[in-house]
């Protein structure tokens, strides 16, 4: 009984207290996860900050305007303005990286604010800035996380050379090339930005030649303004790659040449040649409005639940091969199809009734009138899950429709729960709906999770967990609605920082 009891207690131990041994590098790290390093308080130079911080720490950069060439190399940190902290925009603007020179009595752009290595552990952000005038604003070569930026007037604003990561919720306002230039292996979501009058593409994606684990392109929820070139710019070269892309859920307006154009032989001077690229693309629930040209090329393109209006010459150009595209809408475009693989019979051609965030407005002929489920034979191009669409089918285009949900009980009330829209994403109408869930006996507030939860877990997916999917606490924060988790967090970072 006495040996049984031992055992009973031995196990017990070993369930509790787990392995004791920790490497010296993990003991660095624990000791170091709490740190935040203060500029100018602690060190005047950012650099001088970054280079003092270990694994897990936060440079937090007062408001200032900073004349440096930064470089991230060897860890994990956290980069930002105190708009980590405030949530205030404002300390977005006041905190300036800014690359400009002077020569001959003129401002011209200079080099690099920030260079990210690529031996920069993940988990890394770079968060709060201003960054302009630069060769390129960020290059990184690593997988981190890039939010809440502003970025005017650099060259590509963020160039990734086989790196990616997330990029989120950030404005990118006249760059002169790309506002997001992805090469190499890169692998990247990118997500929730406000993309504005880039002299080039807003997007650009280079499949240069690469072979191993598929690598996945996801662009979702964000406005991509007045392109100088294309919207987004798909960039062939000879071999097949394992690259998977998907567009879901963008407003593509405005663009000086093709929403979506598709090149081949690394090309990038955008001619329409619509390149029948054979890497796997999906083109789904997008509103494309008042382009030169809609989409064009792509041998493996499968587009779905979009809306395309207002084109001045082709909305649909040579998407071929093995395309499918079904479940759109078209109107207004002086050529709604040129050599597509476009399912006619259900394809709309009616007025989409569009507000002027490119929203639906209650009498559009897009609502319900979307497909879930699309099938080729035994093959499934398209299954969208039920809880990310509140009506019979979903909407085509960018936004769902905002609807009163069906009458529920909730435990702490017996009346009628009903949502209605409180916010917009920064970034002028953003995709996501924040609601004001109304129980009669008390209001709160709440995100609609489904698609949020299911696009965290496939960002998760993508990066092997390596890329921390969004807190709760921090889209609380983003809202800026004053809740009381985020508004705790930020007061107890604040009595930190005393």
């Amino acid at each position: 009984m006495k040996s049984h009891s031992i055992l009973i207690l031995l196990v017990a131990w070993l369930l509790t207290a787990g392995p004791t041994s920790v490497s010296a590098e993990d003991s660095r790290d624990n000791q170091n996860k709490s740190r935040v390093i203060q500029v100018p308080r602690d060190h005047k130079q950012i650099q001088q900050a970054i280079n003092a911080a270990g694994n897990g720490d936060t440079v937090l950069v007062s408001p200032g305007v900073y004349r440096e060439q930064l470089r991230l190399a060897g860890k994990q940190i956290t980069l930002a303005s105190r708009f980590l902290v405030s949530r205030d925009k404002k300390d977005i603007q006041r905190t300036v990286l800014d690359a400009s020179i002077s020569r001959d009595g003129k401002i011209i752009s200079g080099n690099t604010p920030i260079t990210v290595a690529a031996d920069t552990r993940s988990g890394t952000r770079i968060v709060g800035f201003t960054i302009r005038n630069g060769g390129d604003g960020i290059i990184c070569f690593a997988k981190i996380e890039i939010s809440h930026n502003h970025f005017i007037n650099n060259g590509d604003a963020i160039d990734y050379e086989s790196g990616g990561g997330i990029c989120r919720a950030n404005t990118f306002e006249k760059n002169r090339d790309d506002a997001v230039d992805l090469d190499g292996a890169s692998e990247a979501v990118i997500e929730d930005n406000l993309i504005l009058n880039s002299r080039d593409d807003g997007i650009e994606i280079r499949l240069h030649r690469y072979s191993g684990k598929m690598l996945n392109i996801v662009i979702r929820r964000n406005r991509i303004i007045g392109s100088g070139e294309d919207g987004i710019q798909i960039i062939d070269y000879p071999d097949m790659s394992s690259r998977t892309i998907r567009i879901e859920h963008n407003v593509i307006a405005r663009t000086k040449m093709a929403a979506i154009g598709c090149m081949a032989n690394g090309n990038t001077g955008e001619n329409y040649e619509a390149a029948s690229i054979p890497e796997r693309i999906e083109v789904i629930n997008n509103t494309l409005v008042d382009n030169h040209y809609g989409i064009t090329g792509g041998d493996s393109l499968l587009a779905f639940n979009n809306v395309i209006t207002g084109t001045e010459k082709i909305a649909l150009k040579q998407v071929d091969g093995k395309s499918v595209l079904a479940f759109n809408l078209l109107w207004n475009n002086t050529v709604d199809n040129q050599g597509s693989h476009l399912v006619k019979k259900s394809t709309i051609k009616k007025n989409p009734r569009l507000d002027g965030n490119h929203r639906l407005l209650r009498n559009s002929p897009c609502i319900d009138a979307g497909t879930s489920l699309y099938r080729q034979g035994d093959a499934v191009l398209l299954k969208i899950p039920r809880a990310s669409f509140s009506g019979k089918a979903p909407d085509l285009g960018a936004f769902e429709l905002a609807r009163t949900v069906s009458p529920l009980r909730s435990r702490h009330s017996t009346r009628q729960i009903q949502t209605t829209p409180l916010w917009r994403h920064p970034s002028l109408g953003g995709h996501r709906e924040i609601t004001r869930v109304h129980t009669g006996a008390s209001c709160a507030c709440g995100v609609r999770h489904g698609r949020m939860q299911r696009d965290d877990e496939r960002t998760s997916q993508i990066f092997g967990g390596a890329i921390p999917a969004r807190t709760a606490a921090e889209d609380d924060a983003v809202v800026r609605l004053g809740w009381t988790a985020f508004e705790q967090l930020s007061a107890t970072i604040d009595s930190l920082l005393e």
